[in-house]
């Protein structure tokens, strides 16, 4: 059986001059987290203050990743030969050596990290951070569920698909308002709003709200009670991870989210036809893709991407486009 080869990158490459979520703030305990984001290694822990930081996860000795050592006193020390790097990826211990004898290692490079609604998160950009991380509306208002899968498919199909407007009553079977409405009714005429800015895309229809913000945010909402936020990360070309926030009921003081493991069954229904479409891109490329007028939504969130890359980003014009299709 010929398996299709991994991508050596991804169709649509999501910004690296952006913010991206690393870890949930309650994973990132004593132990060091090895992540990988747009295919870097890097190691996050925490310092003596119990802040988080992130270095290359790599010793610059001999190349051992950082991530497999030990972590005290606010550094990191490698698993091999025990060098200590401090959260700046400074040398800091070289235990063979005397007393008399000067450290000399190049620093670990160091990623900008802030910890804010529940997660780490990491600017990937070779210039300094531009802002924090777009805030996660209501966060200290509500108890949250948490969790995150990895896909096996680039970040842009995740970013699609919770975007799309007609997939759920095909994919979603016992599981979402849309496959209930149609097995009763059929499918119907029905008219999406759809509004993009330089840096955010809006899908509004009936009992419907999709947004997606720069770099990989999307927020679905179903009224006052629903609300899913899903960060899209890229890993290594043709994977990524989807960390996903579910809300819960309001609470009177900011909580920590609720961790799961578990993946939900609408999303496992998502990954299912998601990887089998990168199969098909690995194997084939894109140039067999037809597109549809309920395509709209997924085909405006690539062109969001695409603009996001252009110097000139900031300065594109709002449009708006009212979208017939039956759903």
């Amino acid at each position: 059986m010929n398996l299709p080869s991994a991508p050596v990158a991804d169709r649509i490459p999501l910004p690296k001059d952006a913010w991206y979520v690393g870890v949930a703030s309650t994973q990132l305990r004593d132990a060091p987290v090895a992540i990988t984001l747009h295919g870097a290694p890097i190691v996050l822990f925490r310092d003596a203050d119990g802040c988080p930081q992130a270095l290359h996860d790599r010793c610059p000795h001999r190349g051992v990743a950082l991530s497999l050592g030990t972590v005290s006193a606010g550094t990191i020390a490698c698993a091999y030969h025990g060098w200590r790097f401090d959260g700046a990826g400074r040398c800091r211990h070289i235990p063979s050596l005397r007393e008399d004898q000067t450290i000399k290692s190049a620093p670990v490079r160091r990623y900008p990290v802030v910890e804010q609604d529940g997660y780490v998160w990491l600017w990937t950009g070779a210039d300094e951070p531009e802002g924090a991380p777009l805030a996660i509306d209501g966060f200290d208002r509500f108890q949250w569920l948490q969790g995150a899968i990895e896909l096996a498919c680039e970040a842009i199909l995740p970013i699609e698909n919770n975007l799309d407007i007609c997939h759920a009553a095909f994919t979603h079977p016992n599981m979402h308002p849309q496959w209930f409405r149609v097995q009763a009714v059929g499918l119907l005429p029905t008219r999406y709003e759809v509004e993009s800015t330089a840096a955010s895309l809006t899908v509004t229809g009936p009992g419907t709200h999709l947004r997606f913000d720069l770099p990989d945010r999307v927020t679905v909402a179903g009224g006052d009670a629903f609300r899913l936020v899903l960060h899209h990360v890229p890993t290594v070309p043709g994977r990524c991870i989807q960390h996903w926030l579910l809300q819960r009921g309001p609470v009177e003081t900011a909580q920590p989210p609720i961790w799961t493991s578990a993946e939900p069954e609408i999303l496992a229904q998502d990954r299912a036809v998601l990887e089998s479409a990168q199969r098909a891109y690995t194997l084939e490329g894109d140039a067999f893709e037809q597109s549809v007028e309920a395509d709209a939504t997924t085909l405006a969130a690539r062109r969001l991407i695409a603009l996001a890359a252009r110097p000139d980003a900031r300065a594109m014009p709002e449009t708006r486009r009212v979208v017939s299709v039956l759903s």
